[in-house]
């Protein structure tokens, strides 16, 4: 089979995930197909009636892969999406500021002014992209609300929610941390930990966020997100200590969303945690039941697959590429180093990952 034949495919996008023979997810769905991608599947010898099946029409008005870099094309530039990102932290301080004024949130400012730029961003941009601009913008909540707001309405359209459900979680996810709003300012300005009285004030924003919703005549579930979103599985969580059953599937995901964006973000008393940091905690987390298993599997399945053909720094100095991931070991995949040596870190304990470089 010629390589040729491969190439065909270059600019497709995938409306269905692609395997390799052994069962690993070798590309995801939605993946706009680049060179890199087309020699992967030409490597593991992926039957191109198998690719024809995943793949969908060309996108429609884009010049020929082969003569431009689609990567340009497929997401906008970094200064719109800078603007994009400013405009909407500038509406949902505006939105604040009403919230402070008036004690109800405005949830129609909220749909027409926010929830556009975040639908889109989760639908067609690329995150990692997101989150290198959001690190620019001045307000730490500012930038959880929005990163929350795009992971979590992505995560949504990944485990297929509804299109009722998908317009609730959007909804939720913007708007879920809006208790802190009447928070004492310097509880919130605060740089550095809580003591033990005032991490019990702080906890109080579940509660009040959720007066705030119900009272501004959002649907109850989007009241719930904003209750619930610091319970957990095991019943270790607040304000109630609610275990998984009794938590709403909304609350859920954007829980899983509010942890992954505080951990990849600089915090006074803290640094960002590193991809694969942030990775392994979260898979604990699922494995210790703090987390739903089968929506924590499906984040770390995107998470992960998102990483294959990224260039890696290993502990002993050698840079690799991440070839496959393994759920099982989401933290130690299998890392081609040059053309003729792999090695799977899940089957070596004195070797590791330190940085992801894209």
């Amino acid at each position: 089979m010629s390589l040729a034949e491969y190439d065909f495919f270059i600019g497709r996008r995938l409306e269905r995930n692609i395997y390799g023979n052994n069962g690993i997810l070798l590309i995801s769905k939605d993946t706009v197909l680049l060179q890199s991608h087309i020699d992967k599947l030409a490597n593991f010898k992926i039957r191109i009636g198998s690719i024809e099946a995943a793949v969908a029409d060309s996108p429609e008005g884009y010049p020929e892969a082969e003569a431009m870099d689609l990567r340009a094309v497929l997401r906008p530039s970094s200064i719109e999406s800078r603007k994009k990102v400013k405009r909407a932290e500038m509406h949902l301080h505006e939105i604040d500021r009403l919230v402070r004024s008036n004690d109800i949130v405005p949830i129609d400012d909220v749909e027409e002014k926010i929830l556009p730029f975040i639908k889109e961003t989760a639908k067609k941009y690329n995150l990692f992209q997101v989150f290198a601009d959001l690190k620019e913008q001045g307000d730490f909540r500012y930038k959880q609300s929005i990163g929350v707001a795009v992971i979590a309405t992505a995560l949504g359209r990944r485990l297929n929610l509804d299109d009722e459900e998908m317009g609730l979680l959007a909804t939720a996810a913007c708007v879920y941390d809006i208790g802190s709003v009447k928070l004492p300012s310097s509880l919130m300005d605060k740089q550095g930990r809580f003591d033990k009285h005032e991490y019990e004030i702080m906890k109080q924003h579940t509660v009040l966020g959720y007066d705030l919703l119900m009272n501004s005549g959002v649907d109850p579930r989007v009241a719930l997100v904003a209750l619930q979103h610091h319970e957990r599985e095991d019943g270790s969580g607040y304000p109630y200590g609610i275990k998984g059953d009794q938590m709403d599937r909304l609350s859920k995901i954007v829980t899983l969303a509010d942890i992954y964006m505080a951990m990849i973000s600089d915090r006074p008393h803290r640094p960002a945690l590193s991809f694969f940091e942030v990775i392994n905690e979260i898979h604990q987390g699922i494995i210790h039941n703090r987390f739903d298993s089968y929506i924590g599997m499906t984040f770390l399945d995107s998470l992960l697959a998102s990483q294959v053909g990224c260039e890696v720094h290993l502990s002993d100095g050698r840079t690799g590429r991440i070839l496959l991931t393994n759920v099982n070991y989401p933290t130690r995949p299998l890392i081609a180093v040059d053309q003729k040596e792999f090695i799977d870190l899940s089957k070596i304990s004195d070797l590791h990952i330190v940085d992801v470089m894209g």
